[in-house]
């Protein structure tokens, strides 16, 4: 014991410890990205906000955060701007629009896939420059799979050992997983643009129930439990960029605000979402459910001023493997959701590789900014709609 306790303090002392600390030094922060969104055959894309403030050492007064914010910069970038042809450059000029925010003056511009795009912004004495490879175009497929599904003879008990103390039988059972129909997603004026983000009413006029897939989320069985549960579909993804990209999975539903009656039991009591003793309407398409299951994966749940439960929407995974499992998790409404697969720059990418959990408040992300922090990233979108029935 004493060797072993030797040698450990012999290799503490032996070793150079690495320090990180660097001095801080002040510059501009700017953050903003590029979209390009597949729109049917076509695309439509956008210069997301630009958000441009100076860094803040911790140790500085934030009763006045706001006057961080820089109103009267001049921010450009330069990339294929041309509705015609991608060989043509130009430079954009933007506008300040709020605090600390800039604009294009018009959307008389496309952005082109694989390109390159540079932005510049200067205050007085501060410059600060970063570019972006905009993603190429992506492509997804739904493939067909098998699943071994193992739950407990009464669906509601997880865990083996769980269902064989209770008096139920565990058994397995080889299921399929089908493919479902991802090309569902209608032109959208090009007037709407990303006005749907905020608006999803906006999109009714575009979707087809006809041809829309639709799945029944379950709550109990191996549908649920964990990130292995069994998938209610896999997508394949491929793209011309072999560099390493991340992937992202929106799920946008569409029919969260729908009010209701609260479900019945098959008991004939009713499920009491808003926990207020009276069978009454509450936020339906919630997906909802008070066992441990739910509150280690999915909850706590969020509440309204009538103590009706929600959760996050959108709601955005990364992901990093091709197939992809699209399981429980995914979503947290029922009804219409719209799916958005992104795929976003190597900037991206790198970012997120420097602190992604943001467990050390000292260490900054890999940043492309140069001269200063933040970041400038550009993704390529495409989406599709799927019908997410309620299935107990």
């Amino acid at each position: 014991m004493k060797k072993i306790l030797y040698i450990l303090i012999l290799f503490l002392f032996s070793c150079n410890l690495p320090d990180n600390t660097e001095e801080y030094n002040e510059g501009l922060v700017v953050f903003g990205s590029i979209e390009i969104f597949e729109n049917g055959a076509e695309t439509i894309s956008s210069i997301d906000t630009i958000h441009v403030s100076m860094s803040s050492s911790f140790n500085n007064d934030f009763s006045n955060a706001d006057s961080l914010y820089i109103n009267d910069a001049i921010v450009k970038i330069h990339g294929y701007f041309s509705l015609e042809n991608d060989t043509d450059t130009s430079t954009i000029m933007l506008s300040q629009v709020g605090l600390g925010k800039y604009l294009p003056k018009d959307n008389d511009y496309k952005i082109w896939p694989n390109k390159d795009y540079a932005i510049n912004v200067q205050y007085n004495s501060f410059e600060v420059n970063a570019s972006t490879t905009t993603p190429s175009a992506i492509s997804i497929s739904s493939i067909e799979d098998t699943y071994n599904c193992a739950q407990c003879s009464d669906p509601a008990i997880f865990g083996e050992t769980s269902c064989e103390n209770q008096g139920g039988t565990w058994s397995s059972e080889q299921q399929n997983i089908n493919a479902i129909n991802i090309n569902n997603y209608n032109i959208i004026n090009s007037e709407i643009g990303f006005d749907w983000l905020f608006e999803p009413d906006l999109l009714n006029p575009y979707i087809d129930d006809e041809i829309i897939s639709s799945i029944e989320l379950s709550r109990f069985g191996c549908k649920v439990g964990s990130f292995a549960s069994m998938p209610y579909f896999n997508l394949e993804f491929e793209t011309e960029n072999e560099s390493p990209s991340t992937k992202r999975i929106l799920t946008y539903a569409l029919e969260a605000d729908k009010m209701g009656l609260e479900p019945l039991n098959q008991n004939g009591t009713f499920f009491d979402y808003n926990e207020n003793g009276l069978h009454d309407e509450t936020l339906i398409n919630t997906f909802y459910d008070t066992t441990f299951v739910f509150d280690i994966w999915i909850g706590p749940y969020l509440r309204d001023e009538n103590y009706n439960p929600y959760l996050e929407n959108p709601h955005i995974w990364t992901v990093e493997t091709s197939p992809s499992p699209i399981m429980w998790l995914y979503f947290k409404y029922y009804g219409k959701n719209l799916m958005v697969i992104e795929l976003g720059d190597d900037a991206y990418y790198n970012y997120l590789s420097g602190d992604p959990l943001a467990q050390n408040m000292y260490l900054l992300p890999d940043s492309n900014i140069e001269g200063g922090y933040g970041l400038f990233t550009s993704r390529y979108s495409k989406p599709f709609f799927i019908n997410v029935n309620k299935a107990d």
